[in-house]
Formats: C-alpha cells, structure tokens, sequence
C-alpha cells in the first residue's frame, strides 16, 4: 500500500510544481523587474539578469508559504517599494491621478481638436457662384466657332 502512495505521489509532484510555475507566472505579471530594463518580471528576456531569478524564486517561497496575491504584492512592496508594482495602486491622490491623467489628456485633447476644426470651418470664406453672364459667352463661343475649320 505505501508503495502505491509514494508511486502516486511522485506521478502529481510535477502537475503541482506546474501548478506553482503557473501562478508564479500569474503573479508575476503584477510586478516589474527591478533590474532596469523595464519589463514584468514574469517576461524578463534580460540575459543574465541579476533581478530577475532572485525575485522569482522569493516568489515562488512566498507561495509555497501559503500567502495570497495581495499579500505577496504586499511583501514586494514592502522590501523594493511601489515601483516593483506594474501598476499604479488606487490608493491615495497621486496613483489615483496616475490612473485619470491619460483619459483626462485624450479627453482635453479631443475637445480641442474639436475647438480648433469648428473654428477654422467657421472662419473659411467658401465661394459661392455669381450670377453668369451668359449672352458674353454666348458671342464669344459664336466667333470662335466662325474661325474655327475643320481639318479632316
């Protein structure tokens, strides 16, 4: 019977260690790497990186003792600071600014594009055609026809 159970037990080791990839992976979309080359931690292509292996693997301890998301993120904040989030929290009034500045500029922009088109349309002179002499155009087409010779 032990031998069952230890034989089962060896068959599920990989699908959890899988499992904990998995969420390391997961969770490490939610930080930076800090080695400065601007990247999530869980995609970090930098060769050598002396950031990234190191984070993974408290990552990964963190996981395995048990602690959630918000508490791990917690713990990074904690030890390398809030530039090892991968986005601004929505707490206190400069990250909730960080998160409202790119609408509010898109929408300040937009406005003044809009501004700017109804101002210019407004400003331009269109032609607008006269009335035509007609009886000038008349004799003038008449005298040119008079000269005009077929060659054929």
């Amino acid at each position: 019977m032990r031998k069952y159970l230890v034989f089962i037990l060896l068959l599920i080791a990989p699908a959890t260690q899988a499992a904990d990839r998995a969420r390391v992976k997961e969770i490490g979309r939610n930080l930076m790497c800090i080695c400065g080359c601007n990247q999530l931690l869980s995609s970090c292509n930098h060769l050598g990186c002396p950031s990234s292996v190191p984070m993974e693997k408290e990552l990964a301890a963190f996981i395995d003792q048990g602690m959630t998301k918000d508490q791990i993120l917690t713990a990074f904040v904690a030890r390398y600071g809030s530039r090892v989030l991968s986005a601004p929290p929505t707490k206190g009034a400069f990250n909730v600014s960080a998160w409202i500045m790119p609408f509010a500029a898109l929408l300040a922009g937009g406005l003044a594009v809009i501004y700017f088109l109804r101002t210019w349309k407004s400003r331009t002179v269109f032609a607008t055609p006269g009335p035509v002499d007609d009886a000038k155009y008349r004799q003038q087409l008449e005298e040119e026809l008079k000269k005009f010779t077929p060659e054929d």
